[in-house]
């Protein structure tokens, strides 16, 4: 895991918010508000640990799991 992204791990708490997994390999940051996609496609996920890192609000940690349910649950 490169440094960049073990650091917004740790800064966003190390775990899923919504479940405590905590396996890095897994752990996905998360747009609260939705738009995630269209910000990765402007910025890249680089662009967007850089955002995490200085203070801009709105990120969480997600699972992969929570990540897909919750992005299902938002459809219907």
């Amino acid at each position: 895991m490169n440094r960049l992204r073990q650091a917004v791990l740790v800064y966003l708490g190390g775990k899923c918010i919504r479940c405590d997994f905590s396996d890095y390999r897994a752990l996905q940051v998360d747009h609260i508000s939705g738009g995630g996609t269209q910000e990765f496609k402007l910025v890249g996920a680089y662009g967007i640990y850089r955002k995490v890192l200085n203070g801009t609000s709105g990120y969480q940690l997600l699972c992969a799991n929570c990540n897909w349910i919750k992005y299902f649950e938002a459809k219907q």
